[in-house]
């Protein structure tokens, strides 16, 4: 051999890594763990959004209470709780909100079946009279649960 020939090595393989590319069995699993974390966020933004939207309506209950008690004006505090009655109702079922007498009486008692409506009903009537006698604790008491009980049912009433 000459002297001033070049040393040659062996071929050298790269390494192979054992772990790419992936099986197909990963790429569904990669898959349905992306589609898993997406319903949770989904579910999640849902759940967020309805307490809010709870929180709100509740707010706004509390709200004409207090009115209630500054100005003592009973048909405002009658005609305000009934319009947030009807604008709850519209959420689950939109043809709620032309209803009165019986057929609202029904209708709360769908969306709600545990809350007692007495009092929520007989808001309809009374935000019309000059004097509306009404039992406010009683009446809000009894439209913070009907409004918590029908905004804890998800889906919508159809048909």
């Amino acid at each position: 051999m000459p002297q001033n020939a070049p040393v040659l090595r062996d071929i050298h393989v790269p390494e192979v890594s054992m772990w790419w590319p992936l099986a197909p069995g990963w790429w569904v699993l990669i898959a349905l763990a992306l589609i898993a974390v997406a319903i949770a966020i989904h579910a999640w933004r849902r759940r967020v959004a309805r307490r809010r939207r709870a929180d709100a309506v509740l707010a706004e209950l509390h709200a004409a209470r207090e009115r209630h008690a500054v100005d003592g004006d009973a048909a405002a505090f009658a005609a305000s709780v009934n319009q947030l009655l009807r604008r709850v109702a519209r959420l689950r079922d939109p043809r709620s909100v032309t209803l009165s007498g019986d057929a609202w009486a029904r209708a709360l008692a769908a969306q709600a079946p545990r809350a007692d409506v007495a009092l929520l009903v007989a808001l309809d009537a009374a935000m019309y009279r000059p004097r509306a006698d009404i039992d406010v604790a009683g009446t809000c008491r009894d439209a913070d649960a009907w409004i918590r009980a029908a905004l804890r049912r998800s889906s919508r009433v159809t048909a």
